[in-house]
């Protein structure tokens, strides 16, 4: 007999969209098509690999395991919701990344205890938690739990690297901490819901999330002044993953934008390994390879607009300067090589091959 039973998934998604799910399927006995094709169906020992991320997990039962998963990327940020069967994942310092990770969630069934090297903590209903790869700990799921919330890069959260080297550990319970939860479990339910939405949703959205994780964080006590070189790099780095499509956006509006001068914007990467320019020239030109590879291809002039070049001729120069090759041989050359997925944190597509 199945745990995660069809009532259990309609609790999950009142849960998530504050009481809109069940206006959506009153009267209905099946649920939405939209929730069918997103979510994602794990069990038994091969269901406990896929989901351990860069964990590892037991269970007293191995093949009675399992999962129920929801998630969306948004930009350098997935948002998740699990609803899983008891079960222990232990996590050692590192992750698989190429960077730390944090993960922040809320209790919303069942119950957590979180292990670190500091003790023991009780993530009960309605409390939020964080792990990262950055200290070890494990988390021991009591019973059918769900977990929602978001995953984001160690870089985006700095000045907190002595509160994320314990492993794991509780949010204070605030207003801040419980609204917070409430706005991940909704906002990953609109998307998955409505997942077509424009550029500038997506990079609002990733904003708001690690402006909210940040906020989280500044609960604890912070490293203190000598990291703010590396908070104001980071809040650099996150402005220009979010505006450097705009061509009219340079180093005058990104120190704008952290309210301060180009001269004082200077001085906190001074002794940096990239310039703030280099940076800027690096992103347009990832996002100009992406869309380069769009299906069906795009003219040069509109590739060069959405990567943030004023026209096609300066996309060329500074693709033929710092890629190599023209951007139409670049075109050429991919179209010949297999495509590779993305690694997605939580769960990659490979892992998860057809929903069932």
């Amino acid at each position: 007999m199945t745990a995660i039973t069809a009532g259990e998934s309609a609790a999950w998604m009142r849960r998530l969209s504050g009481g809109l799910w069940r206006e959506e399927t009153d009267g209905d006995q099946h649920p939405p098509q939209w929730y069918s094709s997103a979510v994602i169906r794990l069990d038994g020992p091969i269901g406990m690999q896929q989901l351990s991320n860069f964990g590892t997990m037991k269970a007293a039962d191995p093949l009675a395991f399992e999962a129920a998963l929801l998630r969306r990327s948004i930009g350098t940020t997935m948002l998740f919701s699990t609803l899983e069967t008891a079960h222990t994942v232990t996590y050692d310092r590192g992750a698989p990344q190429d960077e730390d990770i944090i993960i922040v969630g809320i209790s919303n069934l069942g119950g957590q205890r979180l292990r670190t090297a500091h003790g023991v903590h009780e993530l009960r209903v309605g409390r939020m938690g964080f792990m990262s790869s950055v200290g070890p700990s494990s988390a021991e799921h009591l019973g059918l739990s769900e977990t929602t919330g978001v995953v984001v890069p160690v870089a985006a959260i700095p000045g907190y690297r002595h509160t994320l080297a314990a492993g794991a550990g509780l949010f204070p319970d605030t207003p801040l901490t419980r609204a917070a939860g409430a706005a991940m479990g909704r906002m990953l339910y609109e998307w998955v819901r409505d997942p077509d939405q424009a550029a500038g949703a997506l990079a609002g959205t990733e904003a708001a999330l690690v402006a909210l994780v940040r906020g989280l964080f500044r609960q604890f006590p912070g490293d203190g002044e000598t990291d703010r070189v590396s908070r104001v790099r980071a809040e650099a780095a996150q402005i220009i993953e979010l505006r450097h499509r705009d061509p009219e956006f340079g180093i005058d509006e990104l120190a704008a934008e952290l309210h301060m001068s180009r001269r004082q914007l200077f001085r906190f990467f001074a002794g940096a390994d990239e310039s703030l320019s280099a940076q800027l020239l690096r992103r347009r030109l990832t996002t100009a390879r992406e869309e380069l590879l769009v299906v069906p291809v795009q003219e040069l002039a509109v590739v060069a607009k959405r990567a943030g070049f004023v026209d096609a001729a300066a996309l060329r120069a500074q693709f033929s300067r710092h890629v190599g090759g023209s951007p139409s041989a670049f075109r050429l050359a991919a179209r010949s090589r297999p495509v590779q997925l993305a690694e997605a944190m939580l769960l990659t597509d490979e892992q998860t091959g057809p929903t069932r």
